[in-house]
């Protein structure tokens, strides 16, 4: 046999051997992550979310989004995180996540995209979590004046949603809330509480007298509900007698700002502030029904939340601290230096998150650095910083999940 047919039999073999080994079995590892928290961050440099694993502290990794992320919210099953896109460029989108938790295994997987999906601006959501009528995710879509239910707790890539959808008066910036038997919708321009039938979608009344609609809150006692006026609180019922009726208006102090935002502390308190750099915070003590508004200086604050629990209400201060008050009575307790300062005008438009946002869970907060391209763990009880975790970017908006609210 000549040397060349050797050398090509040679050859033959050595591919047919390579091909074989190639298309062998593999060893599978394991992409399960048995941590306690995962955090997810909008990252409005590179237009992703960002995962967090604690205790710790490892990135999982990136989902990339369309740019500009405005809100992010868990669904109402905690199975899917919402991005939702603000309006700086002429489409708007809600990209639905899952959380990658694994409910047979009872850990993470890494989380990934399912589906993004054109609306005319979203919104809707409030405290980090989705907007529902009858327990289902709904978006609200104020470019189209719509509400759209989507009918379903399983979202894949595949199938279609299927969804029900509610005319609203007018395209508007909205404030909603969910009722024992109808929505509450509040228009910021139009300055009137539109109230529909859950069941037939059909409009109940409209309360108006509500100028400059922006910020409410729900005593869940009561089932009343606070929509924030230009120069007062607009009390709703959602119960018996008073169910879509005006019950009371509240006056804000000294002519006060309006409440942008509430929070809720320990034993029915509300805490509420207004938007851009403020001085104070108004708390109201829903036990009362006798309602009254008091304030609570503080210092220039950027960005406010409350514990979990509502044990505290936390201030965000633009010196960099962190500052901790009671969150029943606003007595303050410590400060906690966190950051650098936050120099310059930190006014949040309609176009894009850019505000650092404050997470909590059993003792420990989580705050973004915006200006630093970091995430701060913090212990409140202890009063001192834990670590810094480099995320890189411009991080701002944040959905904490504990593997103990999911199982």
């Amino acid at each position: 046999m000549s040397k060349n047919i050797v050398s090509i039999l040679s050859l033959l073999l050595l591919l047919m051997s390579n091909y074989a080994f190639g298309h062998g079995g593999v060893t599978r590892v394991s992409l399960l992550k048995d941590s306690n928290i995962r955090l997810f961050i909008a990252d409005n440099m590179d237009s992703s979310i960002v995962s967090i694993d604690f205790p710790s502290g490892e990135i999982v990794n990136r989902v990339s989004v369309p740019p500009s992320t405005m809100i992010l919210a868990e669904s109402n099953t905690k199975q899917y995180i919402y991005a939702m896109r603000g309006r700086d460029t002429d489409q708007d989108s809600v990209s639905i996540l899952s959380t990658g938790f694994d409910s047979k295994e009872n850990a993470f997987r890494p989380p990934h995209l399912i589906r993004t999906i054109p609306f005319d601006t979203p919104g809707g959501a409030r405290e980090n979590k989705m907007a529902s009528v009858n327990g289902y995710d709904t978006v609200i879509t104020e470019g189209d004046g719509k509400i759209v239910v989507f009918q379903t707790e399983v979202i894949d890539g595949l199938s279609e949603i299927p969804t029900r959808v509610y005319d609203l008066a007018a395209p508007d910036h909205y404030h909603y809330m969910e009722g024992e038997k109808n929505l509450y919708i509040g228009h910021l321009f139009k300055g009137f509480v539109q109230v529909l039938n859950r069941r037939t979608g059909r409009e109940v009344k409209k309360i108006e007298n509500c100028p400059r609609l922006h910020g409410m809150t729900k005593d869940k006692e009561s089932g009343r509900i606070f929509f924030s006026c230009a120069t007062e609180l607009l009390v709703i019922g959602t119960r018996g007698k008073e169910r879509a009726e005006e019950v009371a208006r509240i006056k804000y102090p000294d002519r006060g700002r309006s409440c942008a935002a509430f929070l809720t502390g320990v034993n029915n308190i509300k805490w509420c502030y207004t938007e851009g750099i403020i001085p104070q915070l108004y708390r109201l003590d829903l036990n009362k029904k006798n309602y009254k508004i008091e304030k609570l200086s503080v210092k220039p604050s950027i960005r406010q939340n409350v514990t979990e629990d509502g044990k505290y209400l936390l201030i965000l201060t633009k010196a960099g601290d962190l500052s901790v008050y009671d969150g029943f009575s606003g007595k303050f307790i410590k400060d906690i230096k966190v950051s650098d300062p936050f120099y310059g005008q930190w006014n949040e438009d309609v176009g894009k998150a850019i505000l650092p946002d404050l997470v909590s869970y059993k003792g420990i907060t989580y705050i973004t650095l915006t200006h630093e391209g970091r995430v701060v763990e913090v212990n409140i009880e202890a009063g001192k910083v834990n670590r810094y975790i480099d995320t890189g970017g411009f991080p701002t908006r944040m959905i904490l999940l504990s593997k103990d609210d999911l199982t």
